[in-house]
């Protein structure tokens, strides 16, 4: 019998190198994931309407100005199905979203809210202050 001798150098663990195998499981987890984003990603953009207020545009006055006529037109665009109002009062929206409506300001400063509204209750609106000066 013969007795085992250690070697001079001591032995070394191999290395494993692990590379990305495409394997049928794989490809079936990544279809399904990939399935349901799109999925979530369709119905956030169905029902939008119910989370998102509806867009508004104003496009005169483009800022808070000053003014000496008595008598300015608001002009803008909002969604269609949207219920506009201007410092109160309802604004006929035609099909495509475009509204147009003259209002009289007073001596000084005017606040004028245009809010548009839509039939969820949510509601977008935009503020200009205007200065009628004779």
């Amino acid at each position: 019998m013969s007795k085992l001798k250690p070697k001079d150098k001591p032995i070394k663990p191999l290395k494993r190198i692990r590379t990305l195998s495409i394997t049928p499981k794989r490809i079936t987890l990544i279809v399904f994931i990939l399935f349901f984003i799109l999925v979530g990603i369709y119905f956030y953009w169905e029902i939008g309407f119910l989370i998102k207020p509806p867009e508004l545009e104003v496009n005169q006055p483009p800022t808070d100005i000053t003014l000496k006529e008595e008598i300015f037109e608001i002009i803008g665009k909002t969604d269609p199905s949207a219920y506009l109002t201007v410092n109160g009062k309802e604004v006929y929206i035609d099909k495509e979203g475009s509204f147009k409506t003259e209002i009289s300001l007073s001596e000084g400063l005017n606040i004028i809210k245009i809010e548009a509204k839509n039939r969820f209750g949510k509601t977008n609106q935009i503020i200009r202050r205007i200065i009628y000066a004779r």
